[in-house]
């Protein structure tokens, strides 16, 4: 991650990351397919940590998990920045929505939605707070906290 400050995703050169991590190239195929493997693995680690506490949560509504999404898009504004510069932004995409499936899969019940339908549900709310949370993040968050989430809380009624 510490590469991607200084290059794009796709312009990193491999030998580059295998000087800063100390490894051979060799190595890193042994763990990796490739660069984009490790920033996934790296936000899949922020992002379980974020369904972890989302699912240990008492109770929750939908105030409580927009307070939590739009605190989420807040804490990782700089990480957001530095993905849409490195160009790996929709990487971070796909593991937010993996994990938001999961999430909605366990805490929703789906009487009318089965099969596909769930799936493109799923799919819909994953990219639809993705793309706003995202980008209030990329505008320089102009509209307040408060007024994002009573948005999202909107969304999700």
């Amino acid at each position: 991650m510490l590469c991607l400050e200084k290059y794009t995703i796709n312009e990193l050169p491999l030998t580059e990351v295998c000087k800063k991590a100390g490894v051979s190239r060799m190595t890193f195929y042994r763990h990796f397919k490739n660069k984009e493997e490790v920033v996934l693995e790296y936000f899949e680690l922020i992002y379980d940590k974020f369904l972890k506490e989302l699912l240990e949560l008492e109770s929750i509504n939908s105030l409580i998990l927009s307070e939590k999404l739009v605190g989420l898009f807040v804490e990782q504004e700089e990480e957001i920045e530095k993905a849409v510069k490195g160009n790996y932004y929709s990487l971070i995409f796909q593991v937010f929505a993996q994990k938001m499936t999961i999430f909605y899969n366990e805490t929703t019940t789906w009487a009318d939605y089965l099969g596909t339908k769930q799936k493109f549900w799923n799919d819909f709310m994953a990219a639809g707070l993705f793309y706003v949370l995202g980008n209030w993040v990329k505008n320089g968050c102009q509209e307040s906290y408060d007024e994002v989430v009573k948005m999202v809380v909107e969304f999700h009624e």
